[in-house]
């Protein structure tokens, strides 16, 4: 099966928010530990990516700072190189958060709710993966 002909999850407002597993997951999460939320991003054509990148982030970024955040880097993704990785992400966006707590203080930011309509109708899916900084033996 090429990955134009696999099912791609849309991004309805279950996929935008965490399970009450993955919530677990974070809140079990080392108190005062840093990590990277790594986003990976399939747009919406044909102009998801635009409204993402010109509404979306420019929106979330006061929750952000805000509470502590930190973009990392954000770019393309060109080409798959090894490997399989569905549903053929568009983008990838770091951000640095120093805590859990800071994390959970910008998704409760005022500003943060009025953001998720743009990402919803921006995306077609996405995942959030929580990556830890791995430190020397």
């Amino acid at each position: 099966m090429s990955s134009a002909d696999r099912p791609v999850q849309p991004a309805g407002p279950e996929a935008l928010s965490p399970t009450y597993e993955q919530l677990g997951l974070l809140l079990n999460y080392p108190e005062g530990t840093p990590f990277a939320m790594v986003n990976l991003l399939k747009f919406n054509r044909p102009d998801g990516a635009a409204r993402y990148w010109g509404e979306y982030v420019p929106g979330v970024g006061e929750p952000v700072r805000a509470a502590g955040g930190k973009e990392v880097w954000k770019g393309r993704v060109e080409h798959l190189l090894i490997g399989a990785a569905p549903p053929d992400w568009d983008a990838v966006w770091l951000v640095g958060w120093p805590s859990k707590q800071a994390f959970l203080a910008m998704m409760n930011h005022p500003d943060f709710a009025a953001t998720q309509d743009i990402r919803a109708s921006s995306l077609q899916a996405m995942a959030f993966l929580l990556a830890s900084e791995l430190r020397p033996a």
